[in-house]
């Protein structure tokens, strides 16, 4: 055999274990059939995977087939199997199925419901995607018998908060801005003395007035970023510090007897809180003038407003 010879045949080798060592991976990579099981949250038993990560049933899904793609399938990931997927530990294998996908994959299904996880969802026991509704439809946990599991309803609150803008799944800062907007409504005539202090201003960047903390025009707002992040020697204390002191506009009005206020926020340098990153917005309102760094011990006055979405940078 000549050098020429010698040379190409190395190479060939070589290139097929490339793919060997590659077809190896992919087949080790959720090789395993999957497991469903029944696992402790917050909201009592429900299916959980073979990590004890709890399983999600989606509205939107309305027959076997998946209905979740695209964006929607990175925030909540199809539980995939590789084989008969298996029920232990309180599931019941007779409820147990499965459904194609559009790429071939086989996701497991329970009681005719594709099964997903969440991303938020980071270790057993967590059931952060309960009542969510991402995507065109409510994501909820499931029972041992196939039924979506759902927290009691919240107490009624005296004011209502909203988020109106980014909504759940949004790339937000693709044009290098975005803009946070929230609201406040008081839901009675005798609710409005809790937004007594709340004025319509406008925010200059430039004046004193303009950062983290509490906002003079909305005193009681409590708005928090999870990608804030902690800056030595500024107001900037990591997740838990107050951003409403940095909204610009700041609008109220009145109608049908109601007060209701809008709170806007252009960010100017979307990649300071995280770049090609998830991050969850939290607003609230509070009695009195809201903390610069929340503890957990202010009092609401309303609901808690959560949505999650990506900053595109």
């Amino acid at each position: 055999m000549d050098r020429t010879s010698r040379t190409f045949v190395a190479a060939l080798a070589a290139f097929i274990a490339v793919l060997v060592a590659g077809t190896a991976l992919a087949a080790g990579a959720g090789s395993s059939p999957a497991v469903v099981k029944v696992g402790s949250t917050g909201l009592g038993r429900v299916l959980v995977d073979a990590k004890g990560k709890t399983l999600y049933l989606w509205a939107h899904d309305r027959t076997a087939k998946s209905t979740c793609y695209g964006d929607c399938a990175e925030y909540w990931p199809p539980l995939i199997t590789n084989g008969k997927p298996s029920a232990i530990g309180g599931a019941n294998a007779k409820l147990v199925g499965t459904t194609r996908r559009t790429d071939g994959r086989i996701q497991v299904t329970y009681n005719g419901h594709p099964l997903y996880d969440f991303v938020q969802d980071t270790k057993p026991g967590l059931a952060k995607g309960e009542g969510l509704t991402g995507f065109g439809g409510r994501w909820d946990p499931v029972s041992a018998a196939g039924r979506a599991v759902q927290a009691p309803p919240a107490p009624t609150t005296p004011v209502a908060a909203t988020i109106v803008s980014p909504g759940a799944g949004d790339s937000a800062g693709v044009g290098g801005t975005f803009s946070v907007n929230v609201s406040l409504q008081a839901r009675t005539a005798a609710a409005n003395s809790l937004l007594s202090g709340f004025s319509s201003a406008y925010n200059d960047p430039n004046a004193p007035s303009f950062h983290p903390g509490p906002n003079s025009a909305a005193p009681g707002l409590v708005v928090l970023l999870s990608t804030t992040p902690t800056v030595d020697g500024t107001p900037l204390q990591g997740p838990n510090t107050n951003l409403a002191g940095v909204f610009q506009i700041n609008d109220i009005t009145q109608a049908k007897g109601l007060k209701h206020t809008y709170n806007s926020w252009l960010v100017t340098v979307p990649g300071f809180f995280g770049k090609a990153t998830q991050a969850t917005l939290t607003v609230y309102a509070v009695t009195g003038t809201a903390p610069a760094v929340v503890t957990g011990a202010e009092k609401a006055i309303s609901n808690v407003a959560r949505e999650t979405f990506s900053i595109a940078g």
